[in-house]
């Protein structure tokens, strides 16, 4: 038969200079920049689809409930009327606690005046 004659070399292993399957894997450090952008580019585009994917159900969900531009329109003008009112009958409610406040403080000093008369005239 015909071979080679000679010796073998050996793959990896001994001690030699570091040959192609004795190389480091992990990155060098120009590449990490790049995986960097390319992991913020692949979260980006998946926040987008996940927005797309929220809008498109939102679409669906007003269709499905039949909401329009218009009677969200007009619910939202009864809300508005609703929180009117329940600020005037707050103000309201403000201004007869004042009144109260104040009667109540003029008839402490007219308590007070006829005090001090009773006592001017037992003097």
């Amino acid at each position: 038969m015909y071979g080679k004659k000679g010796k073998k070399k050996k793959k990896g292993g001994g001690s030699g200079a570091a040959g192609p399957s004795q190389e480091s894997e992990a990155p060098a450090e120009g590449d990490e920049a790049p995986l960097e952008a390319n992991a913020a580019e692949a979260a980006k585009k998946a926040e987008e689809e996940r927005m797309i994917r929220l809008l498109e159900k939102c679409h669906e969900e007003r269709i499905r409930f039949g909401i329009t531009a218009e009677s969200q329109a007009a619910a939202s003008a009864e809300v508005a009327e609703a929180a009117n009112a329940a600020l005037a009958d707050a103000t309201a409610a403000a201004e007869a606690s004042a009144a109260v406040a104040a009667a109540s403080k003029a008839k402490a000093t007219a308590a007070r005046m006829a005090a001090d008369a009773a006592e001017q005239q037992r003097s």
